[in-house]
């Protein structure tokens, strides 16, 4: 039987994925704002925030059943290549269909409200709404097979590419009418990468009628865990686009700066996730639920006394690196914002990595309404206190959220697997 535990040069290179992808994320901001403006920053952020809760949408679930089952199949030596396939063809129809249902809506709407912006921009950014579940379904494999220094490199690799292709469109024109196609443009040179190092497994799509049963699981289980897939993604966009829909473009350019930040340490407590959910399929297939547990309790400690000095920190030099980066008056505006989003993390870091752990327990339904919880804490929240606090209010509704996920995980996890995540 292959083993599936988790190496040091795993979390290395997980850890650099995440550097990578924060100062990705970093130079977004920097050069949007500093180019075309604020404005233009929260337009971006918007539609990319159209593609990721869409893209996520359109994935329905299948990339998680992918991550679920391609563990599984690997711990009883079997091939994957069916798993792979079939979740690759799955994927295809339902990102097909949600793509054309989201830009027929979309063309509906901006026409009839005369939006032209936005209106080219869904044009733009339509390929890369068809690709991204796609994508997801593709890296999902790689991941589940363990093959973490592939999956990093790909992970990080959209960000990159994104960050790159934004800052040539930024200084190549003095207007944001570019920006929108360097989403689709990120998304078309990873999914062309992830097809070749796929290639072995996706030879076997020519006899796709094999795969009928696995593409049939896979909607199915996708099915049960879509709503929790899909609303893990929009608990992250949830507060830009209601900040968006009732303080403006320009709140989410502020917001998004803090945001920006904080997802920084958000992403960094979930990076271990990406080397535990394999494991912690095997594990509990195995039924070796004693050391699953420790394995949890033993990371929580580690997590927590990493998170604690680094929130600290960050808050202490934030107001200097955003003065630095931006101007005094972003810094002045956004950093009340980052602390309160930075406290969430804090609060909730040891059991960020461990969102999913119904998700590989083979519990999708259990998944999706831990995540039903989260969300619509952050939806109340956010909708109640937006209109009186703005910005300020996004961020606690959204620290709120990432808090609760503590309290709903502990109580189904004891109910479902047995013992208290």
């Amino acid at each position: 039987m292959p083993k599936l535990n988790i190496k040091s040069k795993d979390f290395a290179w997980t850890f650099t994925a995440f550097g990578a992808v924060a100062l990705s994320g970093l130079a977004i901001n920097q050069v949007i704002a500093n180019q075309l403006g604020v404005i233009a920053l929260g337009r971006y952020n918007m539609l990319l925030a159209i593609v990721i809760i869409g893209g996520q949408i359109g994935a329905m679930g299948i990339h998680s059943s992918v991550l679920y089952h391609t563990p599984k199949v690997r711990s009883e030596e079997r091939s994957t290549s069916e798993i792979l396939n079939a979740g690759f063809l799955a994927t295809t129809s339902t990102s097909l269909t949600t793509t054309l249902l989201i830009y027929t809506g979309g063309e509906i709407v901006l026409r009839w409200s005369d939006n032209s912006y936005y209106l080219d921009g869904l044009r733009a950014i339509a390929v890369g709404l068809f690709l991204y579940p796609i994508n997801k379904s593709l890296l999902a494999h790689i991941n589940g097979l363990q093959r973490i220094r592939t999956f990093s490199i790909f992970f990080s690799g959209r960000f990159v590419l994104l960050a790159v292709m934004a800052t040539i469109a930024s200084y190549w024109s003095s207007n944001d009418q570019i920006l929108p196609w360097t989403i689709s443009g990120a998304e078309i040179a990873i999914f062309l990468g992830l097809i070749l190092v796929n290639k072995s497994e996706l030879s076997g799509l020519s006899q796709w009628r094999k795969s009928r049963k696995m593409f049939t699981q896979h909607l199915q289980y996708g099915r049960k865990g879509f709503l929790g897939s899909t609303l893990l993604d929009l608990n992250t966009r949830l507060d830009i686009i209601l900040l968006g829909l009732i303080s403006g473009t320009r709140s989410v350019g502020v917001y998004s700066i803090a945001s920006l930040f904080a997802e920084g340490l958000y992403q960094a407590a979930m990076v271990p996730r990406y080397n535990f959910d394999p494991v912690v399929t095997s594990l509990f297939v195995q039924n070796k639920i004693i050391e699953l547990r420790e394995t949890i309790a033993r990371a929580k400690r580690q997590i927590y006394m990493l998170a604690i000095p680094l929130t600290i920190i960050s808050n202490l030099l934030y107001p200097m690196v955003i003065e630095f980066l931006f101007t005094k008056e972003l810094a002045d505006e956004s950093w009340p914002v980052f602390l309160i989003l930075s406290l969430g993390v804090g609060l909730s870091s040891g059991y960020i990595p461990f969102t999913n752990i119904l998700q590989q327990s083979g519990f999708p339904t259990r998944q999706s309404l831990l995540l039903v919880g989260m969300t619509l804490t952050n939806l109340f929240l956010n909708v109640l206190l937006i209109p009186f606090f703005d910005v300020k209010g996004a961020a606690i509704a959204t620290a709120s959220s990432w808090v609760s996920i503590v309290f709903f995980l502990r109580k189904i996890s004891k109910k479902t697997l047995g013992f208290k995540v």
